[in-house]
């Protein structure tokens, strides 16, 4: 009797030990639950880490904002603890990730999956500075911004003296570089501001101005490139590596490269069929660049890219490392 007693205590001792292997991790998103990165990359990600770590880990999504909801402090709750996991763009924090600003010159990068595979390249060969006090699980570029208007754009001229919302220092020097007049405001009083004539368009990729419902005011749409913006999942450090083998195994197969991939290709589908929808609509006036027009839009955006290159002498490096990235993605590495 005794030595079944000792066997069922020895179990029970197992079996609560298994229950604590099981990490439970924090996911915070402060996005909408409906937004199309929660359903098609957090969300799916989420369940399929916990499914294949072997019962190590559980990874659960608070969207919505349900741990926090102001962009700007969402690495301050992996600090403090309040969770495990965040959903960041990066710009909301200005000064910490210093060399972000090469992804937001203008007509360089062509789509989110260049983008965003070129920017994860650049972070593992330690090129990015702010991220490495955390562990990075994705690094992604919007798709390019380009320009939305209330009055039909049909050239690049038509721009001259229309204001702008930008986005950004890099998104102002843009935009003045275009003889537009930059305007600084948040993406959630766009519509207004639009409907009292206050500005005449904002920047934004397509899925934004959807989104956010600037599309029922903005019926003109230039698609002159004009910069993207950095987004990223961010873990904390101490959590990750506490985690055991499996946990850690499970995180790192579905992280990366292969999250870069299926971010740019849900971006491009995305904004593929919106750009095809708007231009159905005998309402809306989409205008595409010509070649011809495209490379003279890239010379008149290029003193932009050059005197950013000129501010820092890491700067040109930078980008030539880049631009090499961008070129191996579009060759199909």
């Amino acid at each position: 009797m005794r030595k079944i007693m000792l066997a069922a205590a020895i179990a029970a001792v197992g079996m609560a030990s298994g229950a604590q292997a099981q990490e439970k991790l924090k996911f915070a998103v402060f996005t909408p639950d409906s937004e199309m990165t929660h359903q098609v990359i957090m969300k799916p990600w989420a369940e399929k880490v916990s499914k294949e770590s072997g019962g190590t880990l559980e990874i659960q999504t608070f969207p919505n904002g349900a741990l926090g909801r102001n962009p700007g402090l969402q690495t301050k709750m992996l600090q403090d603890g309040v969770a495990d996991i965040v959903w960041v763009i990066p710009s909301y924090t200005p000064g910490v990730y210093l060399d972000d600003d090469v992804f937001e010159l203008p007509n360089i990068i062509q789509n989110s999956t260049e983008g965003s595979v070129a920017a994860w390249r650049l972070l593992k060969k330690g090129m990015l500075r702010g991220y490495d006090q955390y562990h990075m699980i994705g690094l992604f570029t919007t798709s390019p911004y380009t320009i939305h208007t209330n009055v039909p754009i049909k050239k690049p001229e038509d721009l001259k003296g229309k204001k702008i919302r930008a986005v950004g220092a890099m998104s102002t020097e843009t935009i003045k570089t275009i003889g537009a007049v930059p305007e600084g405001l948040p993406v959630t009083q766009v519509v207004e501001a639009m409907s009292r004539g206050v500005i005449d368009g904002t920047t934004g990729h397509p899925i934004a101005i959807s989104d956010f419902g600037i599309s029922r005011v903005a019926n003109g749409h230039f698609l002159g490139k004009v910069g993207t913006v950095t987004l990223g999942i961010f873990m904390n450090k101490a959590k990750f590596d506490s985690l055991p083998p499996k946990a850690k195994e499970a995180i790192e197969k579905n992280s990366g490269e292969v999250l870069s991939r299926q971010f740019g290709k849900m971006s491009e589908d995305r904004n593929n069929e919106l750009i095809a929808q708007w231009k159905k609509d005998p309402k809306r006036t989409v205008t595409e660049l010509t070649p011809e027009q495209t490379a003279e839009w890239d010379k008149t955006l290029s003193p932009v890219v050059s005197a950013w290159e000129g501010k820092d002498p890491r700067n040109k490096a930078l980008l030539e490392a880049m631009r090499k990235e961008l070129a191996a993605s579009r060759a199909g590495n």
